[in-house]
């Protein structure tokens, strides 16, 4: 996509920075961001989200139109490599979740949604930036329960 020099010349010089540094930024850009093709190995983390020993209740009918769920969010919070890494799993009627996130200490963020009820009925106690719940992360780890009730 060039612009014809006669088009050019019709654009007053403030437009045509802006879209020289468009077309610049479009191929400078894709070669930011992470150096070489090294990736962090990631871990496989699964478990449990619980309270007071029982999984949190989701309404089968909201849960199947996607409207009821517990998304647990998982953000990076030792300032390692990628600092502002953070991943998201969602639990199951039983409370199990699975996702895979590199080694590292993270705050863990659950919240609930019901899909009847609005907002999260949590009451955003949990929320990413609100959350008490911290875990270190080194390697696979199948065990994870996180019991809420743990974190008043």
């Amino acid at each position: 996509m060039f612009l014809h020099s006669k088009a050019c010349s019709r654009l007053p010089r403030e437009v045509m920075g802006a879209v020289v540094c468009l077309v610049a930024g479009a191929i400078l850009l894709p070669g930011c961001g992470q150096s070489g093709s090294k990736t962090e190995p990631e871990f496989k983390v699964s478990g449990k989200v619980l309270r007071g020993g029982n999984p949190l209740p989701l309404d089968p009918v909201m849960a199947k139109a996607k409207a009821a769920m517990v998304n647990i969010k998982f953000i990076r919070i030792d300032g390692s490599g990628g600092a502002d890494f953070s991943n998201s799993a969602f639990a199951d009627e039983s409370g199990a979740f699975s996702t895979t996130i590199p080694k590292g200490k993270y705050r863990v963020g659950v919240v609930h949604i019901n899909g009847r009820q609005p907002g999260d009925l949590l009451q955003g106690k949990f929320s990413e930036r609100q959350s008490k719940i911290e875990k270190e992360i080194a390697g696979d780890t199948t065990d994870f329960v996180i019991d809420l009730d743990d974190y008043k």
